[in-house]
């Protein structure tokens, strides 16, 4: 049996945050939650995700700054991070994807299923 993944779970909103998790540790899954940026950033001394669920609306270090900190560091840099958002604008995708989001999720345009097979595909 293979590893379990282990995902950082990026997002101030608690009630998404407990379902992501739920769902997340019910597929066999580590998972960490950090409420901002920031927590998110101090949480990767320790950890090494495998895959970072990453919202970018966030109160102190939104999501974008988040990105720009967790690229800068080089053992970090290619660390796989999802997108979910309700900023939808494609400058907004566009500038992740300068970041190395490969992919950008609109919360109101997904299920947890979608979530789910997203971050674990």
């Amino acid at each position: 049996m293979a590893d379990k993944k282990t995902i950082l779970v990026v997002e101030d909103d608690h009630f998404l945050s407990d379902i992501y998790k739920r769902q997340f540790e019910g597929k066999g899954c580590k998972v960490v939650v950090a409420p901002n940026g920031t927590e998110a950033l101090k949480t990767l001394k320790e950890l090494k995700p495998d895959v970072i669920l990453l919202d970018l609306i966030m109160p102190g270090m939104n999501g974008f700054e988040f990105l720009e900190a967790l690229r800068a560091e080089a053992t970090l840099k290619k660390t796989r991070v999802i997108v979910l958002s309700n900023l939808g604008q494609d400058s907004d995708k566009e500038r992740c994807k300068a970041l190395g989001v490969k992919e950008y999720l609109v919360k109101t345009e997904v299920s947890v299923d979608q979530i789910l097979s997203s971050v674990l595909g």
